[in-house]
């Protein structure tokens, strides 16, 4: 996959957060001093105001989240397939304006790869971008791919080839782009500018950093973690909604095929999400260790933002 995050933005910030919250109503923080009565934070009452760190990482753990609207991002992403482009338009609360294809021609569009594709070249140690050359000149596959993956290869190959011939001819033949256009896969190439306040922002993550996302969606939103954290290091408050809340909203699903790979699975580990079920049902939790998450947060960033579509 070859997805990239450009030209980030970001709106207002920590303060702003604050300042919105405490419009409506902020209460005091027990202070730290002990109530010593020389305390310039307190004058010796043992409580005092909080900071705007304070404020925002309260905000944040008890999703008291309407403040959190008052902080936008804006950024470009280029390089995510039509296929995904849908699901990132199921985050409703945003702003997109996206590639036109009406206006735009795509006469030799770029693609990207599908996850069982990427697994079969991972495989047998073939790079991607090798092998999008060998689909689009049709030269020969390397001969030691077993019969039924080197079918795939070259049907998938076969595939973009014709796509890209079709939409060629049509306008040969004076079809306008929009016409044409029908002619292009899902796994063509796109690019979105797109605005995103924090309160949807948590919400994308939450869903998308997730296992059991699609690993194209899960790319993007790994690349996305990685660009925004540079600009608003807050961001490293949030991760999935298991984490969110403190308990995996999943329930039996996270037994699935993709779920069994939740790092967060497992009763016997420092990190041990539960879900909502296991909750209610009383189950006994271990002490979590924020450590251990924040190493492991870190090599599925790693992972996820240098996909191969099966990982």
């Amino acid at each position: 996959m070859d997805i990239e995050i450009i030209n980030l933005r970001v709106f207002n910030g920590v303060e702003f957060v604050a300042r919105s919250a405490k419009v409506s109503g902020i209460g005091r923080v027990r202070c730290e001093c002990g109530s010593r009565r020389d305390c310039e934070r307190c004058s010796g009452s043992g409580m005092r105001e909080p900071t705007d760190e304070e404020i925002f990482r309260m905000i944040v753990e008890n999703d008291y989240s309407s403040a959190l609207e008052h902080v936008v991002f804006s950024f470009e992403i280029h390089g995510l397939s039509k296929g995904n482009a849908l699901e990132l338009l199921e985050h409703r609360i945003a702003s997109h304006t996206g590639r036109s294809t009406r206006y735009q021609s795509e006469v030799g569009f770029d693609f990207n790869l599908p996850p069982k594709v990427e697994e079969v070249l991972e495989k047998h140690g073939i790079a991607a971008e090798e092998y999008k050359k060998l689909a689009l000149t049709g030269a020969p596959l390397p001969e030691h791919l077993p019969e039924a993956e080197r079918g795939l290869l070259e049907e998938y190959a076969a595939l973009i080839r014709a796509s890209r011939k079709a939409y060629s001819r049509m306008l040969e033949l004076g079809a306008g782009k929009e016409s044409a256009r029908y002619a292009t896969p899902f796994a063509m190439h796109t690019a979105y500018t797109y605005t995103i306040n924090l309160r949807s922002l948590i919400n994308f993550f939450g869903l998308r950093l997730c296992v059991r996302a699609s690993p194209e969606m899960r790319e993007l939103a790994a690349k996305l973690y990685l660009a925004v954290r540079e600009k608003f290091p807050w961001i490293s408050l949030v991760w999935c909604r298991g984490y969110n809340s403190g308990a995996c909203p999943e329930n039996e699903v996270r037994d699935s095929p993709q779920g069994r790979e939740c790092p967060f699975r497992n009763p016997e580990s420092s990190v041990f999400i539960p879900t909502r079920r296991q909750v209610r049902a009383g189950i006994k939790l271990r002490p979590f260790s924020q450590q251990d998450f924040e190493r492991l947060r870190e090599r599925l960033l790693e992972r996820w933002s240098h996909s191969s579509g099966s990982g």
